[in-house]
Protein backbone atom coordinates (compact mmCIF):
# COMPACT_ATOMS: atom_id res chain seq x y z
CA UNK A 1 0.00 0.00 0.00
CA UNK A 2 1.62 3.52 -0.76
CA UNK A 3 1.58 5.83 1.77
CA UNK A 4 -0.97 7.78 -0.20
CA UNK A 5 -3.29 5.83 -0.36
CA UNK A 6 -2.71 4.81 3.39
CA UNK A 7 -2.93 8.19 4.29
CA UNK A 8 -6.53 8.40 2.60
CA UNK A 9 -7.35 5.16 4.61
CA UNK A 10 -6.60 6.94 8.03
CA UNK A 11 -8.40 10.20 6.27
CA UNK A 12 -11.46 8.27 5.78
CA UNK A 13 -11.68 6.58 9.60
CA UNK A 14 -11.05 9.59 11.14
CA UNK A 15 -14.22 11.28 9.59
CA UNK A 16 -16.25 8.17 10.16
CA UNK A 17 -15.11 7.79 13.41
CA UNK A 18 -15.84 11.64 13.94
CA UNK A 19 -19.47 11.62 12.43
CA UNK A 20 -20.59 8.33 14.72
CA UNK A 21 -18.89 10.01 17.97
CA UNK A 22 -21.07 12.96 16.92
CA UNK A 23 -24.14 11.28 16.63
CA UNK A 24 -23.26 9.48 20.01
CA UNK A 25 -22.32 6.09 18.68
CA UNK A 26 -20.01 4.14 19.66
CA UNK A 27 -17.45 2.59 16.81
CA UNK A 28 -16.34 -0.60 17.26
CA UNK A 29 -12.80 -1.57 15.47
CA UNK A 30 -12.02 -5.33 15.83
CA UNK A 31 -8.85 -6.59 17.53
CA UNK A 32 -8.60 -2.88 18.33
CA UNK A 33 -11.39 -1.70 20.79
CA UNK A 34 -13.99 0.30 20.77
CA UNK A 35 -14.50 4.11 20.80
CA UNK A 36 -17.32 6.55 22.60
CA UNK A 37 -18.08 9.73 23.80
CA UNK A 38 -18.24 10.23 28.12
CA UNK A 39 -20.40 12.98 29.08
CA UNK A 40 -18.87 14.90 32.24
CA UNK A 41 -21.46 16.89 34.00
CA UNK A 42 -21.08 20.32 34.78
CA UNK A 43 -20.49 19.79 38.96
CA UNK A 44 -17.36 18.04 40.45
CA UNK A 45 -17.00 17.32 43.50
CA UNK A 46 -13.44 17.45 45.45
CA UNK A 47 -11.50 14.96 47.81
CA UNK A 48 -12.66 17.29 50.54
CA UNK A 49 -16.91 16.99 49.54
CA UNK A 50 -16.99 20.45 48.38
CA UNK A 51 -18.29 20.92 44.71
CA UNK A 52 -16.83 22.86 42.18
CA UNK A 53 -18.93 24.06 39.28
CA UNK A 54 -17.40 23.30 35.58
CA UNK A 55 -18.90 23.60 31.97
CA UNK A 56 -20.23 20.54 30.84
CA UNK A 57 -18.32 18.64 28.48
CA UNK A 58 -18.17 15.07 26.37
CA UNK A 59 -14.71 13.51 25.51
CA UNK A 60 -13.53 10.93 23.58
CA UNK A 61 -13.08 7.19 25.23
CA UNK A 62 -10.83 4.07 24.33
CA UNK A 63 -11.60 0.91 25.53
CA UNK A 64 -8.53 -1.41 24.03
CA UNK A 65 -9.83 -4.93 22.78
CA UNK A 66 -9.13 -7.25 25.46
CA UNK A 67 -7.75 -10.36 23.17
Amino acid sequence: MSSSTAEQVIDAFIDVLRDELAEGRAVEVPSLGTFSVEHHPSAVEEADGTRRLTPPKNTVAFTPDPE
